[in-house]
């Protein structure tokens, strides 16, 4: 029997020297990877319902309405720059967190109840201490 095929399914290496990656440390980075893809779905949701509720402003071409352009194409550079973070944490850098961390521009009347602000608080929070 091959002892290499035998190993600690609760392990995992880091890929690069073989050196175990720490469990609190792995559950971190999945808790940050989550967390990113938690608010990238919320943004990709905005940016469909802003493209759906302009629907068509008489030339027959749905879309997102011209004064929502800009927001849109906001949320859409922040789901970019999660993903590039998703990327670089998959890739074994340390201590990375995404370019942009303040809350987005919202359309809500209210933004202290809006899901999306108390994300970024928590993404900005996560970021800082792990």
């Amino acid at each position: 029997m091959d002892t290499n095929s035998v190993e600690d399914s609760g392990s995992q290496t880091n890929g690069i020297d073989k050196q175990p990656i720490p469990r609190a440390e792995d559950e971190q980075l999945q808790y940050k990877i989550q967390l990113l893809l938690h608010i990238n779905s919320i943004l990709l949701a905005r940016v469909i319902q802003m493209a759906n509720n302009g629907g068509t402003e008489g030339n027959g071409n749905a879309g997102i309405p011209e004064q929502l352009q800009p927001l849109a194409s906001q949320y859409l550079k922040r789901v970019h720059t999660n993903l590039q973070c998703i990327s670089q944490i998959n890739q074994g850098a340390k201590n990375v967190k995404p370019l942009i961390l303040d809350p987005p521009q919202l359309l809500v009347q209210q933004p202290a109840q809006d899901i999306l602000a108390k994300l970024y608080l928590l993404m900005t929070r996560v970021f800082e201490i792990w």
